[in-house]
Parts: structure tokens; sequence; C-alpha cells
């Protein structure tokens, strides 16, 4: 082949490479990003985080030699708006970058989530999109309560010991809860002379989440000491019976829980029923329980 065959060859293959401009490489993109998205709560502070990494696979043929590439994540968190960019570099490089975002919460308020994560390229716009979002409550609650055993105080009276949780994993460590009444207390043990004052609600309280007699345990709290003393079922067992009680006799009472929010109020997290709470005193039996929005424990106690 001669040297001008060789030429017009050239040239063609210069013209057939230029013929695929950067704009046109647009379908040929392959991205491969990766985008997490996260919410923490601590019952009251909320913190979102969203990011994305990863990079771009240009196809043969696609020639790029001015365009650039970068990534953005998008956190709006109560219609603020935040946008966090990498810097731009070549269109197959690894790109990284992470937007977080925090507010305290106001109990009973709800507040919008928007995230955005996207690849960009200068030569041919937007690669590559996904967001999402939904609401966050200002002052989280527990959702579920269980309790277990935890000895007893005084012989007769239970320690219980909560563990309290939400479907987010919150950590309620150093919050505060107090009880109330649900509904009022009826006492079958009870008559005008007796030495215990009439059951009429529950008393005993406020708590710290993790403090009080359940330190360094996550989420827990206590203890709520449930049941009489000794004088007491004494006093029911061996006088009740002439001033019209009937042995074995029952106390109950319908626990209110409540946390408090950063603002100072406080919002209760047991249904409107409340956990039950049953006190039996028998002949030779005492029997506390402790009904709570996912089950019950109950002490017998030989006494």
């Amino acid at each position: 082949m001669n040297r001008s065959a060789q030429f017009v060859f050239g040239l063609l293959t210069l013209l057939f490479c230029c013929c695929v401009s950067e704009g046109q490489c647009a379908t040929g993109l392959n991205p491969h990003f990766s985008v997490y998205t996260s919410v923490t709560r601590d019952g009251n502070n909320i913190s979102t985080y969203v990011s994305i990494s990863g990079y771009t696979s240009v196809p043969p043929g696609c020639v790029m030699t001015t365009a650039t590439h970068h990534v953005g994540a998008e956190n709006k968190l109560n219609n603020v708006d935040h946008w966090t960019y990498s810097a731009n570099g070549c269109p197959t490089c690894y790109f990284s970058t992470s937007d977080s975002e925090a507010i305290v919460g106001v109990p009973g308020v709800l507040y919008p989530w928007g995230w955005d994560a996207t690849s960009i390229c200068s030569a041919v716009g937007q690669v590559s999109n996904s967001g999402g979002g939904g609401s966050l409550p200002g002052c989280t609650v527990p959702a579920t309560e269980t309790t277990a055993l935890d000895g007893r105080t005084n012989t007769t009276q239970t320690n219980f010991n909560q563990t309290i949780a939400d479907t987010a994993g919150d950590n309620f460590n150093g919050k505060m809860l107090q009880e109330g009444d649900a509904a009022p207390a009826t006492d079958g043990c009870w008559w005008p002379t007796a030495i215990a004052p009439k059951v009429v609600g529950v008393t005993g309280g406020p708590w710290t989440v993790a403090g009080n007699n359940v330190s360094g345990q996550l989420n827990h709290w206590g203890w709520d000491i449930i049941g009489n003393t000794t004088p007491i079922i004494d006093d029911y067992r061996n006088n009740g019976p002439s001033h019209g009680i009937t042995i074995p006799c029952t106390q109950t009472l319908h626990q209110k829980m409540s946390i408090q929010c950063p603002s100072g109020a406080w919002i209760p997290y047991t249904p409107p029923a409340g956990n039950t709470i049953t006190v039996k005193v028998d002949h030779a039996l005492v029997t506390n329980c402790r009904y709570d929005m996912n089950g019950f424990q109950c002490d017998p106690i030989s006494y």
C-alpha cells in the first residue's frame, strides 16, 4: 500500500471515531453506584444520612476526552435542602460523597424528610438518580415494653425490670419515665380500719431509663416494685374476714406509662387501657403480676 492510500485510510478511521460524540454516548453509559440512607434517633434528636459511591462504565467507541463526572447527595430534612457534591473527575473514576443533617424534634410533630442521590456527566447530564423519603416523628416513644422478674424487696414485693424498644432501634437511655392511672384501681382487700390505705392508683417513679436500679442496661427501666409488705398481708389475712373481706382477695391497678420529651412534655406510650397490675393475697401464697404491652410476668411467693 502506498503512502497516499495509508493517509486516506487513517483519515477515514479518524472520521469514524469522531462521529460518536460525547453527547451521543448518553445511552451507552453504564452507572455502577450504591446509595445508602439511614435515620438515627435517640428519642428526640433526629439524624439523617445519605451517601452515594461508585463509578460509570464507558462503552467502546465512546470518546469522552473533555467530559467530567461527579456525584451528589441531597439530604432534605424539615424542608431545609442540603446538597453535597464530589469533585469533578474522569468519566470512569470512582466517586463518593455523603451528607448528614440533624435536628431536635418536638413531640407531636412530623418532620418531612427527602433524599436524592445522582451521578452527573458534563457532556450528557444526569447518568443515574434515585430518591425517596417520608416523615419522621419529632419525639419517638417506645412501641414495645416487656417485663422480667428481677428479685424481691421486703420478702413479698416483686422487682420488675422492663425493656422498652421501637422498630427503629432507638436508644432511650437517659430518658425519664413516669407512671399514672389509665383507669381507677380496685382494692378487694381493704376495709376502713385496715393498717394500709385503700389502693386507689399507682404510686412510684419517675425512673431514668438504664438508671435507678437497672443501671447499665440498654433500654431498661425499673424497678417497678409491686406488692404489699408482710405486715399488710398479715393484716389482710388475720383481720380481713371479720370485716367482710374474702381471702383470697385481689387489688387491680391500671398503669399508664409516659416518656418525657425535650420540651418537657410527657407523652404516653402504653395503650389507652394501660398496663394491668394485680396483687393477689391467698392464705399461704402471694402473687404479684404485671401485664405489660406485650405479655406478662407473675411472681408467686410462698408466704
